[in-house]
């Protein structure tokens, strides 16, 4: 009797688990929608950092060729080396006072004030933010 009992019981055990992995499989979300949904978004992430490199490079191109569209062609090639120099030097010097030290992918809240001598702006100051869950600041709960 207590056999027939075991051999039932592990008999039901077996049918629901055998049920449960089946209810498990029907409700599951279908991998290829997953594999296509991730295959946008990585498209679309792409183009979008793809596009603003070019068109970073895009309008870098396009002044220095304003810059040395009236020199003579022996002079030119030397203008645009010095312009691309002076360029890149610009762009670096746009963290005036904070080159380096900067965490590629950290999120910083980061205060402009008042240039000089024709300047626009400059950093005041840079906070890295804390854990999204840490801080209330707006700025630092980008999700990244």
């Amino acid at each position: 009797m207590l056999r027939r009992h075991t051999l039932v019981a592990v008999l039901l055990g077996v049918l629901v688990a055998a049920g449960l992995v089946g209810l498990g499989r029907a409700t599951a979300p279908d991998p290829a929608a997953a594999r296509s949904r991730g295959y946008h978004d990585g498209s679309l992430t792409g183009y979008t950092d793809g596009f603003r490199d070019g068109r970073a490079g895009g309008l870098q191109e396009g002044q220095a060729i304003a810059a040395t569209a009236g020199l003579p062609p022996g002079a030119r090639d030397r203008a645009r080396a010095a312009f691309d120099a002076g360029y890149r030097s610009g762009a670096n010097s746009a963290f005036g006072g904070y080159d380096g030290g900067w965490s590629l992918g950290q999120p910083y809240v980061i205060v402009l004030t008042k240039g000089s001598n024709g300047i626009t702006y400059r950093i005041a100051s840079r906070t890295p933010c804390r854990p999204a869950s840490a801080t209330s600041l707006p700025a630092c709960q980008t999700g990244r």
